[in-house]
């Protein structure tokens, strides 16, 4: 066997595997997106955690009541996200809903605990920064990735109280 022909499956191989390393490298990595919740009920909700198919969990703090100008929660990391992924990603979002005390301190609505599957649907923002939790009155929760935090999807009176 000549030289040639040796060294030309080993040159295969190499090229082979240099190109695989190359668009290892160039795939990109799940980037961090900050969770913010928005709160369209008529109770707080409290101890908000988000998670991945694969089990990963992240925190996302406690969610007051939105108001005309804002959604009621405060930013908290992060939710990791593949912005090349071409697919749905379903993420389950667990919470509870804070009890409801009346004036003298006696519980009128005890502390429930909910949770929901959320699909989040490419394409995504060029630069995503935020994923966004909207809980709805009539039970349901929906989630989008977006670059800028997005007004409130329903006006809510400001002064409004939570409620049983």
């Amino acid at each position: 066997m000549s030289g040639l022909a040796v060294r030309t499956p080993i040159r295969i191989v190499f090229v082979a595997s240099l190109m695989t390393a190359l668009i290892g490298c160039s795939r990109a990595k799940p980037i961090g997106l900050s969770i913010e919740g928005y709160n369209y009920t008529n109770r707080f909700i409290v101890d908000l955690t988000v998670t991945d198919e694969s089990g990963n969990s992240a925190w996302g703090g406690d969610v007051l009541l939105s108001t005309p100008t804002a959604g009621g929660g405060k930013d908290a990391c992060c939710v990791m996200l593949d912005p090349n992924n071409k697919r749905p990603v379903r993420l389950r979002v667990a919470w509870m809903f804070d009890r409801v005390d009346d004036v003298n301190g006696h519980t009128i609505a005890a502390a429930v605990k909910k949770a929901a599957w959320v699909t989040v649907n490419p394409p995504y923002p060029s630069d995503p920064r935020n994923f966004e939790i909207h809980f709805y009155p009539d039970g349901h929760v929906e989630a989008a990735v977006t670059h800028w935090s997005s007004p409130p999807r329903i006006l809510l009176p400001k002064d409004r109280r939570p409620t049983s």
